[in-house]
């Protein structure tokens, strides 16, 4: 039986769990057509569909990961192998949301934040502008992408 079916959401199409999930299980693996930043241009709207997950590396993100929507305090998070997983136990007809900022390092897309909850950021913007308190839990959590943490490290070396 399969953990979650997408279906509507506040945020259009949404990935929502069909029973009780336990925390650190692994929803489902981020797919798809790699590209380059040019290559993600030239999709118009649809470069939201795009995770970046290098410098100059994305994913067009294919179904169900594709369908996984943001929040400012999410349940899930994603690991360095691209899998969307669980942060806490999830419970029946949860939405499964996840933190665009842990997977952005590029000073170009940002979004519109309407997810409603008490530390919502409001606009969603690259890693390394979050409030430095939340960058240093989400680290711990180990959901921040690889590219990013040695971006992240490289610009330490640069200050010395």
């Amino acid at each position: 039986m399969n953990l979650t079916e997408v279906r509507a959401s506040r945020f259009g199409k949404g990935l929502f769990a069909v029973k009780k999930i336990p925390a650190h299980s692994v929803i489902c693996k981020a797919t798809g057509v790699r590209l380059d930043f040019n290559e993600t241009l030239r999709l118009a709207e649809r470069e939201s569909h795009c995770l970046q997950i290098g410098a100059d590396k994305y994913i067009y993100c294919q179904p169900p990961f594709l369908y996984s929507n943001h929040s400012c305090e999410p349940n899930c998070g994603v690991n360095a192998d691209l899998e969307l997983f669980t942060l806490r136990d999830i419970f029946s007809g949860e939405e499964l949301l996840w933190d665009y900022s842990t997977s952005m390092f590029e000073r170009h897309w940002t979004m519109q934040c309407n997810c409603g909850c008490k530390e919502c950021r409001h606009v969603i913007r690259d890693f390394d502008l979050l409030p430095l308190q939340l960058q240093k839990k989400y680290l711990r959590m180990n959901i921040v992408f690889p590219f990013i943490k040695e971006m992240l490290s490289q610009r330490q070396y640069a200050k010395v």
